[in-house]
């Protein structure tokens, strides 16, 4: 595990999904999901927006079912993508779906488990509101 993955409150999984970014009038769609975690993700583009960049975020887990809305910003521009931090996740429904993906994905069960308790949706638990 590299020294910057040991940084991250979350665990981070690769998953392939569908995913649309709206920033204003701008929407990068279709883009795919590269790796994402509770608190942000990556997505595969040849699409670019400036970093500081405020979107809403769809992430399609079942076409006209079942969605991950969330409001992000991007923070990197990456080789192949974007990478964003999540702002805030949209809905409890939205939260139960990208909780359980993560917890599905990640190679370790346990770990994810003890990020959850320790943290009150995406915010660590001793964090004040």
């Amino acid at each position: 595990m590299t020294e910057h993955a040991n940084q991250r409150e979350f665990t981070r999984v690769l998953v392939a999904a569908r995913a649309s970014v709206r920033a204003g009038a701008v929407v990068l769609s279709p883009a795919q999901t590269h790796s994402l975690s509770m608190k942000g993700m990556s997505i595969l583009t040849k699409e670019r927006l400036p970093v500081g960049t405020e979107c809403e975020i769809s992430i399609v887990l079942v076409e006209g079912e079942a969605e991950i809305q969330v409001l992000g910003s991007v923070v990197a521009e990456l080789s192949d993508g974007l990478a964003f931090v999540f702002i805030k996740i949209l809905g409890l429904e939205s939260f139960e779906h990208l909780r359980n993906l993560v917890f599905y994905n990640a190679p370790d069960v346990e770990q994810v488990e003890t990020e959850f308790t320790t943290h009150t949706g995406i915010r660590k638990r001793d964090t004040p509101s």
